[in-house]
């Protein structure tokens, strides 16, 4: 059995009610700071009440949008944190990823489907059928352009599994690993190789596990992380290392990932976050889904910047949301 690592998540089935209501109740760390994104302080998310279906700015098009996933997806300028639209019509909506042509993909958790929209845009352009059980997180390969999505599965791994549509579209290649019970982050490097975790297998353990399809490989093959670091998430490229997040005690660990094993590199102490739920790499900044509670039985979510890969304590408190956030991805305008 190879060396695997943890998520911080709870089972797949009860994400939507936020984990660890036994927990104790810190205060997020700058959770009270006013946010460059509202004005008056943070955003808060949720569009007009009279906004009932999906919507967007003309102006929209322009600009770089932040999408952030909480059953329905809201729309806000990035970095100017303003309402520009939101996208309605799902199950429920979970993850999200982007395209270099600015397309975002949102997977539908309960439909079992991926839904593409362009850059600012209200109505779906494609509609892709996940073959599989509660699509969880979806990756764009920077070389060839083909997506890939994890699929949960259920509570034994019935429907777990890992697509890859070829230019994003069609029907596609699933991949499996014996040692992975269900699949949950995913990212590709700039190479074209893409890396997986998920829950183990019966038989092989406790912990998460991680894999790697090599470009132009058929199989996927486990990946040893050096220390068997515990705690890990979401999977993101940073433009030079392989990036997980450790969601409880926060941090992002850097990896120089070779053949089948990891060699840390560094870390991002996320020092002003409590749970931290996903992230993405924006330049040198990160942007973290972060859960905390108000008090013992009241949770909320807000999104987070960090210098990345100094780390530290937030630069901005972007949003606030009473609504369990799953996910952000950013799409760049048009100009």
């Amino acid at each position: 059995m190879r060396h695997s690592i943890v998520l911080g998540f709870c089972a797949a089935g009860l994400l939507f009610a936020g984990c660890g209501g036994s927990q104790p109740a810190p205060v997020a760390g700058n959770a009270s700071r006013a946010s460059a994104f509202a004005g008056n302080g943070r955003a808060t998310i949720g569009p007009p009440r009279d906004r009932e279906r999906s919507w967007m700015a003309l102006e929209a098009m322009t600009k770089n949008l932040l999408y952030v996933t909480d059953g329905n997806v809201e729309v806000y300028s990035y970095p100017q944190g303003q309402l520009e639209g939101q996208l309605t019509g799902f199950s429920y909506a979970f993850g999200d990823c982007s395209d270099r042509k600015g397309n975002v993909y949102i997977t539908d958790y309960a439909a079992n489907r991926v839904v593409e929209y362009a850059h600012a845009g209200a109505k779906p352009i494609r509609t892709l059928t996940v073959p599989g059980n509660a699509p969880w997180s979806c990756a764009i390969d920077p070389v060839s352009g083909n997506l890939a999505v994890t699929a949960a599965g259920n509570a034994s791994g019935g429907g777990a599994t890992l697509a890859i549509y070829r230019g994003a579209e069609g029907k596609p290649k699933t991949y499996s690993d014996r040692e992975i019970l269900g699949y949950a982050f995913c990212a590709y490097d700039d190479a074209g190789n893409l890396f997986v975790d998920g829950t183990p297998a019966p038989g092989y353990g406790y912990n998460f596990e991680l894999a790697e399809l090599a470009r132009g490989k058929r199989s996927l093959k486990g990946v040893t992380l050096q220390g068997g670091t515990p705690w890990m998430g979401t999977l993101q490229w940073d433009g030079q290392y392989l990036a997980v997040g450790q969601p409880i005690k926060p941090n992002i660990w850097q990896y120089a990932v070779g053949d089948r094993y990891g060699d840390s590199i560094g870390s991002t102490p996320l020092t002003s976050a409590y749970d931290a739920r996903q992230f993405i790499i924006a330049g040198k900044k990160a942007v973290v889904v972060n859960e905390y509670y108000v008090h013992t039985y009241i949770v909320k979510w807000n999104v987070l910047i960090f210098s990345y890969p100094a780390g530290g304590n937030d630069t901005e408190d972007l949003l606030e949301s009473s609504k369990p956030v799953q996910s952000v991805a950013i799409s760049h305008g048009r100009r």
